[in-house]
């Protein structure tokens, strides 16, 4: 191996260590509470291989944030694989707000993701990655009277504030069930005005 590929191979473990922990500390402590010295003792580098890597704290925010929506689509697109398109949709929708239930996807994605990174930013992170599948989902069903990606979006927004309401609540088993339930009716809504 030439020292430049040894170089590159060493570049992404570190930035690997780096997310990996980063990711453990932003679900630990929140953004505010997670500290820089704190990161790079745990993923043993040094702050210069930090900065090497990412600008500052937020940039790192945004790249655990960015592999926890990839993570996140291939959940709810594997969730409806090999599904008729209304029962991927349905089946998609309830996967998103099962993932949406663990404290660290909760906490980063849904409660700080918005505030953190900006609304623009965060838009179009969601934009890239669960509209992007529910827009193709919903592409594959005859009779919408609405384009899919707005139709996505929509729904999207749906999810999102019903992921708010679980995160939030004083009791998250009950408010999933009131929120899958909603999901459903406007799923049921939907179908029944499809041509």
């Amino acid at each position: 191996m030439e020292v430049k590929d040894l170089r590159m191979a060493q570049g992404a473990e570190t930035q690997r260590a780096l997310r990996r922990q980063a990711r453990k500390l932003f679900a630990q402590k929140g953004y505010s509470g997670a500290n820089t010295n704190e990161l790079v003792e745990r993923a043993r580098v040094t702050k210069g291989a930090l900065y090497h890597h990412f600008a500052n704290k937020k940039e790192l925010y945004q790249a655990v944030v960015e592999d926890m929506e990839q993570e996140l689509v291939e959940r709810i697109e594997a969730a409806g694989a090999g599904r008729a398109p209304w029962e991927r949709l349905s089946a998609m929708c309830s996967a998103y707000v099962d993932a949406c239930r663990e404290p660290a996807l909760a906490r980063m994605l849904v409660l700080e993701a918005p505030a953190v990174l900006g609304w623009k930013t965060w838009c179009n992170l969601e934009q890239r990655y669960e509209v992007a599948a529910f827009a193709r989902c919903l592409k594959e069903i005859d009779g919408l009277n609405e384009p899919a990606e707005t139709l996505a979006q929509v729904i999207l927004g749906a999810l999102t504030t019903g992921a708010r309401v679980i995160a939030t609540a004083p009791d998250p088993e009950a408010a999933r069930t009131e929120v899958q339930q909603t999901i459903d009716r406007l799923i049921c809504g939907l179908r029944s005005t499809a041509r």
